[in-house]
């Protein structure tokens, strides 16, 4: 059987890395969504790629210490559009378009 020191070494680092990967994702996923309902003549967005696990890459996103995203800066881009619940997976946003 495996120690508590074990895991807390070994286990518990692995867990929380998984962990910071998926809510990091899930926020990669929430603006791909956005993505989807918002016209965007002249790819401003074309650089929100879903398949990267990080939106923290993406042009117009800015993100914490934390790799959470914290502000949207859309502002003279001509994107127009709606905007959808998927917002709500952004739970850090501080600033949104301009």
């Amino acid at each position: 059987m495996a120690s508590p020191s074990l895991f807390l070494c070994f286990i518990l680092p692995i867990f929380f890395s998984i962990s910071s990967t998926v809510s990091t994702n899930s926020e990669g996923n929430a603006l791909h969504a956005l993505r989807i309902r918002l016209s965007d003549p002249t790819n401003v967005l074309q650089s929100w790629d879903p398949t990267l696990v990080n939106p923290c890459t993406w042009f117009h996103v800015t993100c914490d210490s934390n790799s959470h995203v914290i502000r949207l800066d859309l502002g003279n881009s001509n994107i127009s559009g709606t905007l959808g619940p998927e917002l709500g997976e952004l739970r850090h946003l501080q600033y949104l378009f301009k």
